[in-house]
């Protein structure tokens, strides 16, 4: 008897739906809601290996942070993509936006996407993989929302994916419009989907921190014991090829842990590369021949009137204007080569990794030093001509 009533009982909660004339049955716990309502949702497909279907699987009401959020440089920009979205010139168009967040890893692309989605108050599908029938499942939505897609170049793959992409923005066939949120850390993408305002109407690119956050960063995190060495850590951000959270994060916790950030080239950030500008003999690797080369030039700057070699050096000749001293050079030691370096080191020490070979000899006193060839196992000599202004990130903005 207790069997039976049970039966009866999953009887009265099944469900059927009328699909085209075709009824199907649903489970007795199916809530049928006109919309899943607003929150940040999750593109998957079911679990069930039977079935095709996507769905959304709710994650939360919004995207949460558990950290402070330093200034960004992009707060006028999300404004702009608000006032655009909300507008009733572009309400009126029933189209779609398109907006890349392009920079390096650390830069803030992804978390300045989540603050504009809160911002809107919409519902953000993120989609993580380019799904069969991706395309049908979002233009069949009939409400508006977020499509966000994080680090795009990877989840959809240039020449295998583009016709995928290209379809989800041009929304032909949507129900309603759609925001769509892409993140890249290269641009990558489609060239159809670049410089054409229709599918992408905005491109903002992240870069290096924004001087008062470098501050408040370090203000918040460096500890009181070890505030004599802001100063290091400043100079040490100005002089990155790049300056990231992650990074500056590193460097106060070298401070905090050691007290005091590491000589040199230590740690593993990206620091701007020097330039410097030289003279390549390509086939002179004995070091004492510099004597004669000197001895030349010295004797044809004096009688030309130049101050410097390198001004020497790009002069026309006395007797034949269309050729330089450079020419005059390569005619008299073979193969030279005016051309400049580059290198993570402020100064050409010995064993520097320099873009165009190692040093083997830091410079005399006169500039001549050795190199050997990046790609060759060659060592020629070499004169410094001109280290350039060190490299600067902000400009004394720190």
């Amino acid at each position: 008897m207790d069997k039976i009533e049970s039966n009866d009982m999953e009887l009265t909660r099944q469900k059927w739906v009328n699909e085209g004339g075709i009824y199907f049955p649903i489970s007795g716990d199916t809530v049928l809601l006109k919309t899943p309502g607003k929150g940040v949702f999750n593109l998957v497909k079911s679990p069930n290996p039977m079935d095709a279907r996507l769905g959304l699987q709710k994650i939360g009401d919004v995207f949460e942070f558990n950290f402070k959020i330093y200034e960004l440089g992009c707060e006028e920009m999300l404004k702009t993509i608000k006032k655009t979205w909300e507008s009733d010139v572009f309400v009126g168009g029933e189209k779609n936006l398109g907006i890349i967040f392009n920079g390096l890893k650390g830069t803030g692309k992804t978390l300045s996407a989540k603050l504009l989605c809160n911002a809107l108050g919409l519902p953000v599908v993120i989609v993580q993989c380019p799904y069969e029938g991706l395309v049908n499942f979002l233009q069949s939505l009939c409400f508006e929302c977020i499509v966000f897609i994080d680090e795009a170049e990877k989840t959809f793959k240039k020449g295998e994916d583009d016709d995928v992409l290209l379809r989800l923005i041009d929304g032909v066939y949507n129900q309603t419009r759609k925001l769509y949120i892409l993140t890249t850390n290269q641009l990558t993408l489609n060239d159809n989907l670049l410089g054409r305002p229709g599918r992408i109407r905005y491109r903002f690119e992240f870069g290096n921190m924004q001087p008062k956050a470098v501050k408040d960063y370090i203000d918040d995190n460096l500890r009181p014991e070890y505030a004599d060495q802001r100063e290091s850590i400043l100079e040490q951000v100005d002089m990155l090829e790049i300056s990231t959270i992650d990074i500056l994060k590193a460097l106060v916790d070298e401070v905090n842990i050691h007290g005091c950030l590491p000589e040199r080239q230590c740690l593993n950030i990206p620091t701007a590369k020097h330039t410097f500008d030289i003279l390549e003999f390509y086939y002179i690797s004995d070091l004492n021949k510099y004597i004669e080369i000197k001895a030349f030039i010295e004797e044809r700057m004096k009688s030309d009137g130049a101050s410097t070699i390198l001004e020497w050096i790009q002069k026309p000749q006395k007797n034949n204007k269309k050729k330089t001293n450079e020419d005059l050079l390569d005619e008299k030691f073979e193969s030279v080569y005016l051309t400049t370096i580059k290198s993570h080191a402020p100064v050409l020490w010995r064993e520097t990794i320099t873009s165009r070979g190692t040093i083997e000899t830091e410079p005399n006193a006169d500039g001549y030093f050795l190199m050997r060839g990046q790609y060759e196992d060659n060592v020629r000599l070499c004169l410094l001509l001109r280290k350039k202004n060190n490299p600067s990130l902000y400009r004394g903005m720190l």
